[in-house]
């Protein structure tokens, strides 16, 4: 069965590099609550970021003065530093960690208010490998945050300058023999799919479960890079890649009729 789901997301992501339409918001589904509800599963949008974030349109390149007049956001582009939590089968799936206590993230006091300890997380799936994804992961002394988890990271992302960094080392080095490897096409634990998202970083990861997409750092800036997707914020690694990875995605998606979820779309 896991091959077989393998095969058909495979096909269907490379089906969806066809249209070059515009898109706009109502073309897709977002997840719109902090605590949604879905066949077998709730998912909980846990905000790691203190107050409002937004991003300039410096971040972003050249963008013409035609673009910004039509997003028409002049103080900044509404963004979020986010993770999501999924309760199913009593298990709780935890994607990404967020900035961690030392850098003032939140997402421990987040899981607190809707009754979650550290150790109860089962699972802790990884889209990448920066900062704030992983900074979470262990404490402001450096030990494991979530104790009795499995984490699932990329192999690609393991093996890149990413998975080299003092940051990431510590990090794979704590959780030991937690640490599990996977390529993208197999389907994890609670049948969690890993898709091929590359270009933000060399292993860059979206997850699907059931009808819902998580889809890390696929846009920065919803209002810009949903209607113009070949614009990039200056953190994706490899632009061109990153275009192809945001444009087949959200096609993805949309023929799917997945609810987006993303860790920096506006809370």
């Amino acid at each position: 069965m896991r091959k077989i789901l393998s095969i058909i997301a495979s096909v269907l992501l490379l089906c969806g590099c066809q249209n070059t339409q515009t898109q706009t918001k109502n073309d897709y589904k977002f997840l719109d609550a902090k605590e949604k509800s879905f066949e077998n599963f709730t998912v909980y949008w846990l905000k790691d970021n203190a107050g409002d974030h937004k991003f300039p349109f410096e971040l972003f390149g050249n963008v013409s003065d035609e673009v910004k007049k039509a997003v028409n956001m002049p103080e900044g582009m509404p963004s979020s530093i986010s993770a999501y939590l999924i309760k199913t089968n009593n298990k709780y799936l935890l994607f990404d960690s967020g900035l961690g206590q030392k850098a003032g993230g939140q997402l421990l006091t987040q899981l607190q208010n809707i009754g979650v300890t550290p150790e109860n997380i089962d699972y802790v799936y990884i889209t990448h490998f920066h900062g704030d994804h992983i900074g979470g992961m262990l404490t402001p002394e450096g030990e494991k945050v979530f104790t009795n988890a499995d984490v699932y990271v990329g192999r690609l992302e393991k093996e890149s300058d990413l998975g080299k960094t003092e940051s990431a080392v510590k990090m794979l080095e704590k959780y030991g023999d937690k640490i599990h490897t996977f390529e993208f096409g197999d389907v994890l634990p609670e049948d969690v799919l890993a898709l091929d998202a590359v270009g933000h970083t060399p292993g860059h990861t979206v997850f699907r479960k059931g009808d819902l997409l998580i889809t890390g750092d696929l846009m920065h800036a919803l209002d810009l890079q949903l209607k113009y997707p070949e614009y990039c914020a200056n953190f994706d690694g490899d632009k061109e890649k990153a275009v192809k990875s945001r444009k087949k995605i959200l096609e993805y998606a949309k023929d799917n009729k997945l609810t987006i979820c993303g860790m920096h779309l506006p809370y």
